[in-house]
């Protein structure tokens, strides 16, 4: 009996925990110049072991996600992206000094596990001495707040979390080196944690919130959501 409550626990945890193993995230360089076009990819899939979904594969509708530009003066473009194999890309030229942010935020169309599934994805691309780009989605419930954009390897910055526009304690942060090698973090109670790169190269950071709240969602009744948030950035 011991030895099948055992049984059932881990493969609950394992089934609970592989609705997380997948995530959007976008990557792109941390640092553009004026007049240069710069390259975006999108993907879907594991981070940690390089399993990423092919786009054919890509579940739901998650290939209808919506790409978002906001330049360092508060304006939005909507990037339109063409699919590739593994990713879908995309570029912009800047045009202006400062802090150009990529945004997504996605709500999957059909429930897993009588939960809803809501994805968001964060990069930032800076030109010139630009400041932080504060001018977040307001639908994006969960964010990954860089306290500095452009760091250097072994360089630290507090970074924060924020769910429901409030600090997020106690959640774990998970970041994945250049080299796929995961360290995990727990968020103070004000939310923030320590972003130390050791080297340089794109690092992937993500957390993951739950909310418990039932509802209704395209007529489909769920449990609770679960929110997914990454954060890829370049270390010089």
């Amino acid at each position: 009996m011991k030895i099948k409550i055992i049984l059932f626990i881990a493969l609950f945890t394992l089934s609970v925990s592989s609705a997380f193993a997948h995530a959007l995230w976008i990557e792109t360089a941390s640092t553009g110049k004026k007049g240069q076009a710069q390259e975006v990819k999108i993907f879907f899939g594991e981070y940690t072991t390089s399993d990423i979904s092919a786009t054919k594969k890509w579940f739901s509708n998650l290939k209808d996600f919506n790409l978002v530009l906001t330049a360092p003066d508060g304006t939005t473009t909507q990037l339109k992206a063409t699919v590739d194999s593994s990713f879908y890309k995309t570029s912009f030229t800047p045009n202006q000094d400062g802090t150009y942010l990529l945004s997504i935020v996605h709500i999957v169309k059909d429930l897993y596990q009588n939960a809803k599934l809501q994805y968001y994805a964060f990069s930032s691309v800076t030109v010139g001495n630009g400041s932080i780009n504060k001018f977040y989605p307001a639908d994006a419930s969960l964010t990954i707040r860089p306290s500095k954009l452009v760091l250097s390897a072994n360089e630290s910055a507090a970074h924060q979390l924020i769910f429901n526009k409030a600090p997020l304690a106690k959640e774990r942060i998970t970041i994945i080196s250049p080299d796929k090698k995961k360290l995990e973090l727990e968020t103070a109670n004000d939310g923030q944690f320590n972003f130390n790169p050791t080297q340089k190269g794109g690092y992937f950071l993500e957390a993951f919130a739950e909310d418990k709240t039932p509802g209704k969602f395209d007529g489909k009744d769920y449990e609770k959501v679960w929110h997914v948030v990454t954060y890829y950035t370049t270390v010089k």
